[in-house]
């Protein structure tokens, strides 16, 4: 009961935060879309098509109503099933635009609470966990994905996952191998970028864990629970894996992104790109300049999260394998080669190899979306900088009033805990500000609801073919000849 209560306080305090950082959304909910006029209605078809797909009893990685006759294979497609898997029910009641947005809405409010359980697993401490959720789910990353790469806005499972795998590190449990398997499961139905990070940060735990605790990771059957878990995700997968991989080896198959566009300039870490209300502002004249597009390249740290995670660093040696994960997660993001100021600087950056010689890192051709894994490091590095800032004040307070009541004395330390991390929990949210949130509405013209009622199967062809051009087909319901595929790699 104490649990469902702490939830439903999380879930209640991160939508209130969620409805204000994405001001005028909330007000907008059936009329527009969460989205810019691009990738947001190719996920607008894919929750069409996973619920077309389920109710009809057809494949769901498999469609005829693109490239008519033909049709299409969408393993590698930016299909992320779990979305539209949650928004099967809602389809059935609400129009698109109140079913998208409501995804959206779920995975910032989700966001928040999943950070909060793995920092107040880490630090125990509330306020400062709470404050951990604020900074990842309203990360700049968070708000720039949001245009349209409804995959990537699903990053509810992360910290979820890092919580259930340190958990399988500390504690000989059945549930906790089975949940770091299912938390995998849920990443990779939401990205396959999500599902490749996540080992990444496996990786890069049994390495740190081998380097510090070598003989205690053995002895306590750590690799043992941890290669279980592996396992049992790979049985649940498989079924989608397994041909991903056959086309992989028997095709020439490739992701569509070119690398060394699509990684992040150094200055987008320090300063805010066009999604914040301050970059639009005040730095267009430099983040203009930078390569890819405003979704990628919103990698904004912040200063107060920075200095919050190099105080953390300096003070606190728990923190340490955040601070290694995030520096190598960092490296990544930058890509091949280190962009600077739209720049690009000939150096090979350990990206170059990955990419080239390990398998499925050849899909992953937008190293800058490693952002979100450095985030998740940040939160967490942000979140132990707050709670030794909060021992310290803490401590000086109490030595300042050791003649008080003991009433007077929790009275005093509970007021100065809330009102610092309030101080913190604002000025986040206001670094991190992307208000007015982007939104767009969309006209439906009469000529593709009268389509729909037209019982003959048949290709439609619609000039020009635009990403809302799988909007319209989710009204007409008919299969479209030249389209391109919903978010290809």
């Amino acid at each position: 009961m104490k649990k469902l209560k702490l939830f439903s306080i999380l879930f209640f305090g991160y939508a209130i935060l969620t409805i204000i950082m994405t001001y005028p959304a909330v007000f907008r909910l059936s009329s527009h879309f969460m989205c810019d006029s691009g990738d947001g209605f190719q996920n607008v078809w894919n929750m069409w098509w996973m619920k077309t797909s389920l109710t009809k009893g057809t494949h769901s990685h498999y469609t005829n109503f693109l490239h008519y006759l033909d049709g299409i294979t969408l393993l590698f497609q930016t299909l992320n099933p779990f979305n539209g898997l949650i928004s099967i029910p809602l389809q059935f009641f609400f129009k698109m635009e109140v079913v998208y947005n409501l995804v959206v809405l779920f995975s910032f409010v989700m966001s928040g609470v999943s950070m909060y359980y793995l920092a107040d697993y880490l630090l125990g401490r509330k306020s400062s966990a709470f404050v951990a959720g604020i900074i990842f789910t309203f990360c700049p990353f968070h708000f720039a994905h949001g245009l349209g790469h409804l995959q990537l806005i699903a990053m509810e499972w992360i910290p979820l996952y890092g919580l259930y795998l340190l958990k399988t590190r500390q504690e000989d449990s059945k549930r906790n191998i089975v949940l770091t398997a299912l938390f995998l499961v849920l990443n990779s139905l939401c990205s396959w970028y999500y599902m490749i990070y996540c080992f990444v940060l496996t990786i890069i735990f049994v390495i740190f864990q081998a380097v510090k605790h070598k003989k205690e990771i053995i002895d306590n059957g750590f690799l043992k629970r941890l290669s279980m878990a592996i396992f049992i995700f790979n049985v649940v997968m498989s079924p989608i894996l397994i041909p991903m991989l056959y086309v992989k080896v028997t095709q020439d198959f490739t992701g569509e992104h070119n690398p060394e566009i699509w990684s992040a300039d150094l200055e987008s870490f320090f300063i805010p790109s066009g999604i914040s209300t301050w970059g639009r502002k005040w730095f267009s004249r430099i983040w203009k300049d930078w390569t890819g597009n405003t979704a990628e390249n919103s990698n904004y740290l912040g200063y107060i999260v920075f200095m919050l995670s190099i105080y953390a660093v300096v003070k606190d040696r728990r923190c340490h394998f955040w601070a290694v994960a995030g520096l190598i997660f960092f490296v990544m993001a930058l890509g091949p080669y280190p962009h600077i100021g739209g720049k690009q600087f000939s150096i090979p950056l350990p990206y170059f190899l990955f990419h080239r010689y390990i398998p499925f890192f050849s899909f992953t051709g937008v190293p800058e979306r490693f952002d979100i894994m450095l985030k998740l490091c940040m939160s967490v590095l942000a979140g132990y900088g707050i709670t030794n800032l909060n021992e310290i004040i803490l401590s000086t307070f109490k030595n300042k009033i050791r003649s008080k009541s003991t009433t007077t004395m929790r009275w005093g330390t509970a007021t100065i805990k809330i009102v610092f991390t309030g101080i913190l929990a604002v000025l986040t949210c206001f670094e991190y500000s992307a208000i007015p949130y982007v939104t767009t509405k969309i006209e439906v013209s009469s000529f593709y609801r009268q389509m729909a009622t037209d019982p003959k199967n048949y290709g439609v062809i619609d000039i020009p073919s635009q990403p809302v051009t799988l909007y319209m087909a989710t009204i007409h319901q008919k299969s479209l000849v030249e389209i391109m595929c919903p978010g290809l790699l």
